[in-house]
């Protein structure tokens, strides 16, 4: 019997990733900010080298705005709706931020309007511990992290709170709050390194169709220059073979 191809209907989430491991960042689409701020444990403080946020501070010294963490809530429904770049580096305190050099301002702003950096960005200054840059409408996010460590805490939280979404939302297996789905393991997730290396898109299966399990789909997609046209070329991605999977058993309650 022709085993017969998967299509786009059969995944809930897609997310792509792209790691430089020597310059210390990641590309994704898939990714917003929303999504990030729900997934990672955020930095105190937001400066933003590109963005259309009304409602920012203004710090003198550098002439560029911030966004402290007591207002991220009111960042994110700031930017719901537009459809603009996002470019900001986080940093601890306001007199840290005035203790920038000319040349370190400089570096900032040719960040945020080349999206690169002219030198590995995690300043003693700031002691930030990301450089985040996104497109137009989120459709490709350059992170760069100063732990890479940090890069499965999101790639983890991201889809533990996808599922948990769509089973608190929707009705497949009817799940009670005990049956909560558990965090994807920390050791599951480092065997995707080589696979972030080359470039990979992870997939979340629709749980309605896979029945008594929760399945993320691992296929090897190499480093895509153009990732603008990404998402019109999926069906062709989700027809390739899948490398490997990652399933949470329901007997069972774990994740293998």
């Amino acid at each position: 019997m022709v085993k017969k191809p998967l299509n786009a209907d059969y995944y809930i989430q897609h997310l792509y990733i792209y790691l430089n491991e020597a310059d210390r960042f990641a590309i994704f689409s898939g990714l917003t900010f929303a999504q990030f701020l729900d997934a990672m444990k955020m930095p105190k403080n937001l400066l933003l080298l590109k963005h259309s946020y009304d409602d920012a501070s203004f710090n003198m010294h550098t002439y560029l705005e911030f966004v402290a963490q007591e207002e991220f809530t009111q960042l994110r429904k700031g930017l719901g709706n537009k459809k603009s770049e996002f470019c900001w580096i986080d940093f601890k305190n306001e007199k840290q931020l005035n203790s920038l050099t000319p040349q370190e301002q400089a570096e900032l702003l040719y960040i945020g309007h080349k999206k690169e950096a002219v030198r590995p960005p995690f300043y003693a200054a700031l002691q930030n511990e990301f450089v985040y840059l996104s497109s137009e409408e989120e459709q490709t996010t350059k992170i760069y992290f100063r732990s890479l460590e940090r890069l499965n805490e999101l790639v983890g939280n991201y889809f533990t709170q996808v599922i948990r979404r769509e089973a608190n939302g929707q009705n497949f297996w009817r799940r009670k709050s005990k049956d909560l789905i558990p965090e994807l393991p920390l050791e599951l997730l480092n065997t995707l390194k080589n696979d972030y290396r080359e470039g990979v898109l992870i997939s979340l299966a629709d749980p309605e169709k896979t029945k008594n399990t929760i399945e993320l789909h691992i296929r090897s997609v190499e480093e895509i220059s153009f990732l603008d046209e990404f998402w019109s070329d999926i069906q062709g991605y989700i027809k390739q073979d899948v490398d490997r999977k990652i399933v949470f058993d329901r007997k069972l309650k774990q994740w293998k």
